[in-house]
């Protein structure tokens, strides 16, 4: 009877470790699957705000991280953005913060703050920790970084071998996106004064009209054109005239805010956008024009009468029926046309008042 009543005891131990097993290949199962959804959701993201919103948040979600963070190298990857913080989970530093971190090429894992650098303390309940590099061409060019509350979550022994997977598959989907903006920037940049060209500004255009709207951000809308340009062509040739239009860029460029947009809108005609733009603004600009003018023609020694003409809108000063790209731009270009009817060199705004 004893004999018996052990072969039921191995049976049930048996039976309960053979479900333990089983119930780990199916936990494992699940997370190999949820794994890979981790990867196609970075190979398949369209912005930064993709990687923050979906695959980093899987991870949190599926593997039961307090926090996911990737650190993206600022230099490498210089993405247009507002700031250097996306969602609290996407954050662009400078390289040399993974030289101090990273002495090898490899995951570091670690319990507390010891030897952990002020980049990566975005978790300030963190008890442990796993922080990858992300590697293209045999430099480190981001990390992705797993914070725990839990001093046990991360520990050596713990194999790192699907963290090194997933950041191959990071840094394959950071360079795509990399390329695919940069691509889609040389689309809206005309290639000789290397400002924006005129399919940018109806982007630009539709984006302040939206911005207007919403929060009641004025912005301001001027086309310019350089009276008399032709002769630059004629007499100097065009070589000369191109190299004019650059300098002329350049020196536009160099002279405005941060946050001003400008670019050609063909030929010798630019236009720019001020963000929250004031009529005292328009017209310091407007001056302001008129000196970049003088200047470039000092520089190259330009011994031909040439001036600006222009025309502004600004939103809301000009009340419009019809708030929209095509409206905005007619009636800067009416006033651009009304300038150079009233014999050239004038630049004209809000209610056809001559600015300069």
């Amino acid at each position: 009877m004893s004999k018996l009543n052990n072969i039921l005891k191995e049976n049930h131990e048996l039976k309960k470790e053979l479900e333990g097993i089983l119930e780990l290949i199916k936990e494992n199962e699940i997370k190999n699957q949820g794994f890979k959804v981790v990867e196609y959701a970075f190979l398949l993201a369209e912005s930064l705000k993709d990687f923050a919103e979906k695959p980093l948040k899987y991870l949190e979600d599926i593997f039961e991280i307090d926090r996911v963070a990737l650190f993206v190298d600022r230099e490498t990857f210089n993405f247009d953005r507002i700031s250097d913080e996306i969602d609290d989970r996407v954050y662009f530093i400078d390289n040399k913060a993974f030289k101090y971190f990273f002495l090898e090429k490899r995951a570091y894992s670690g319990v507390g703050k010891t030897n952990f650098i002020s980049e990566f303390d975005v978790f300030k309940e963190m008890n442990s920790y796993l922080i990858s590099p992300i590697i293209e061409d045999g430099r480190i060019v981001g990390s992705l970084n797993f914070y725990s509350k839990d001093p046990e979550k991360f520990i050596e022994t713990k194999s790192t071998d699907f963290i090194k997977d997933l950041c191959f598959k990071i840094s394959v989907a950071l360079r795509k996106l990399y390329d695919a903006e940069r691509l889609s920037k040389q689309m809206l940049v005309d290639f000789l004064t290397g400002t924006y060209n005129k399919l940018a500004l109806y982007d630009f255009l539709e984006k302040f009209i939206n911005m207007h709207k919403r929060y009641n951000k004025s912005f301001a809308l001027g086309l310019i054109d350089i009276d008399n340009f032709k002769k630059i062509n004629d007499v100097k040739g065009h070589l000369f005239g191109d190299e004019f239009l650059k300098r002329f860029a350049n020196e536009l460029y160099s002279s405005s805010r941060k946050a001003d947009i400008m670019g050609r809108f063909g030929g010798d005609e630019f236009y720019i956008i001020l963000p929250e733009a004031t009529f005292d603004m328009i017209k310091g600009v407007s001056s302001k024009l008129c000196n970049i003018l003088k200047s470039v023609v000092q520089k190259l020694n330009l011994d031909i009468e040439i001036g600006i003409s222009g025309g502004f809108v600004l939103v809301p000063d000009d009340e419009m029926d019809d708030l929209s790209a095509e409206a905005i731009l007619k009636l800067a270009d009416d006033r651009l046309y009304m300038a150079k009817n009233k014999g050239k060199m004038k630049i004209i705004g809000v209610n056809n008042d001559i600015l300069s």
